[in-house]
């Protein structure tokens, strides 16, 4: 079954999404990210003693003379820092279903990359097929027009091979303090393979998106001739579908997506669902629950 690229909005089209972080970076850079640790600037969080934080340039002269005992406040803030934003791209040949890498991967990886940009942060694209493909990836950075870097590359990439070893090499790739990672494949991958890649990404807040194929979930014909191929080594055979074996397919897809639901939640991961086209919404509103 094959699908046409469809149309990808332009970077004038493209509308950047807020995020939260469950956490709070560390580090210097500033940015929009409420952070670790107390500062001088940033977000005001309360007036403390003189003592306690002796930086006289903060001293609040009105608290300070309202209170009784004399003694002199100083605000304190809370500092807004920049995080590392990353997204990985399984590049396998399981991949190369429809235009799912040219559509709405790419359409994705445009709106994470200008989202990061507009918030202060960098951004870091990955493409992984057999290693990382470096023609499918660019280096951290927030430089204006970076989205449409980004869109081209996924756009002219083409998935092939099998496994997940590029996914493991760029998970070595990631910046060493903690990052906000979206890894983004088709998960057909063994489960074991699948542990040992978050395992990887550990010490960073995963965001898994998880693309689907509706043609194969749910337009399967009841009766018919349809041919299926393995994307990955290139097989193909001819199947009679019929009412029973089309139930038993779909049995089995429901089951390997609860299995996979389940992976991710002992986890404690919120995966999000990318099936045919990139609904902003829905992500807009998964990114803002943190």
């Amino acid at each position: 079954m094959t699908a046409t690229p469809r149309d990808t909005p332009t970077a004038d089209d493209l509308r950047p999404l807020p995020y939260r972080l469950r956490w709070r970076p560390e580090g210097i850079f500033p940015g929009a990210h409420p952070g670790r640790g107390e500062g001088a600037e940033g977000e005001f969080r309360r007036h403390v003693s003189l003592l306690r934080q002796p930086d006289p340039r903060r001293i609040d002269l009105r608290v300070s003379l309202r209170d009784p005992y004399g003694e002199l406040h100083v605000r304190q803030f809370a500092p807004r820092r920049a995080v590392p934003v990353a997204m990985l791209v399984d590049l396998s040949g399981s991949m190369r279903f429809g235009a799912a890498v040219a559509g709405p991967v790419a359409e994705l990886g445009a709106l994470l990359a200008l989202s990061a940009v507009r918030s202060g942060d960098n951004f870091a694209l990955f493409g992984c097929d057999d290693g990382v493909n470096e023609a499918a990836s660019l280096p951290l950075s927030r430089r204006r027009g970076l989205e449409a870097e980004v869109r081209e590359r996924l756009m002219a990439a083409r998935p092939r091979g099998a496994g997940a070893a590029g996914l493991f090499e760029a998970s070595g790739r990631l910046p060493g303090r903690r990052s906000l990672v979206f890894l983004v494949s088709d998960f057909l991958m063994p489960a074991g393979e699948i542990e040992r890649l978050l395992d990887a990404l550990w010490r960073h807040d995963v965001v898994p998106v998880v693309l689907r194929d509706g043609a194969l979930e749910e337009d399967l014909p009841r009766w018919g001739l349809i041919e299926l191929g393995d994307l990955e080594t290139g097989a193909a055979r001819l199947v009679f579908m019929r009412p029973a074996l089309r139930a038993r397919w779909l049995r089995a897809a429901r089951a390997r997506q609860a299995a996979l639901a389940g992976l991710f939640a002992r986890r404690g991961l919120r995966p999000v669902t990318l099936k045919d086209a990139l609904d902003t919404d829905a992500l807009a509103q998964r990114l803002m629950e943190g």
